[in-house]
C-alpha cells in the first residue's frame, strides 16, 4: 500500500513543481463544459472579460485548471476572440498565463506560436513558462515557437501602453552600414 502512496506522490510532485508544463491536461472534461456553457451566454464583445473573471473567482488552487478549461471553452465558442482571451486572463491573473496559453494552443495548434508570444508580452508573466507550457502542449511546433520568441522583443517602456510587442523591420537590419 505505501509503495502506491509513494509512486503516486512521485506521479503528481513533478506537475506540482512545475506547473506550466502539464497544465492543458489538468481540467476535466466537465470543467470545460461549465466553462462553455457560462460563457456561451456571454456577448462576443465580453467574452474575454467573463473568461478572465471566472478565472479571478476560482479558488487559488484551481486557478490553472479553471484558467485551461476557459481557454478551451473560448476557443470552442469563438477561436477568433482566442487570442485576446489568453490576455484577459493573463493581465488579471498571470500566474495562470502558462495554463491558458497552453490550453488554447493545443486547440489550435497552428497559432501556437502567437498565442504563446501575446501571453509572455503581458507584464508579471513568466516568459520561460510560458514558452515552456506552449511547447510541451504543441511539441510539433516547438521550433516555430522558439523562433517566435526569439523574434520577438518583449518590452516594457514606462509611461506608454502597460505593453506593447515590437519586431524590427527586416529592411533596417539588413541596410546597417550602407550609408
Amino acid at each position: 500500500m505505501k509503495t502506491w502512496k509513494i509512486l503516486g506522490l512521485g506521479l503528481v510532485l513533478p506537475g506540482l513543481l512545475n506547473p506550466g508544463a502539464s497544465v492543458a491536461i489538468a481540467q476535466t472534461p466537465e470543467q470545460t463544459a461549465a466553462a462553455k456553457g457560462i460563457l456561451a451566454k456571454a456577448p462576443a464583445a465580453e467574452l474575454a472579460s467573463r473568461a478572465a473573471q471566472l478565472v479571478s473567482n476560482a479558488p487559488a488552487r484551481e486557478k490553472a485548471a479553471v484558467a485551461a478549461a476557459v481557454g478551451q471553452a473560448v476557443v470552442a465558442i469563438n477561436p477568433d476572440l482566442a487570442s485576446a482571451a489568453v490576455v484577459a486572463v493573463s493581465l488579471k491573473v498571470p500566474v495562470v498565463a502558462p495554463a491558458v496559453a497552453a490550453a488554447v494552443a493545443a486547440k489550435l495548434p497552428a497559432s501556437a506560436p502567437a498565442i504563446a508570444v501575446t501571453a509572455a508580452s503581458v507584464p508579471g508573466v513568466k516568459v520561460s513558462d510560458v514558452r515552456t507550457a506552449a511547447i510541451a502542449a504543441v511539441p510539433l511546433q516547438a521550433a516555430k515557437i522558439v523562433a517566435a520568441f526569439s523574434q520577438a522583443k518583449l518590452t516594457f517602456a514606462p509611461g506608454s501602453a502597460p505593453w506593447r510587442f515590437s519586431r524590427a523591420p527586416a529592411a533596417v537590419s539588413e541596410k546597417k552600414g550602407v550609408l
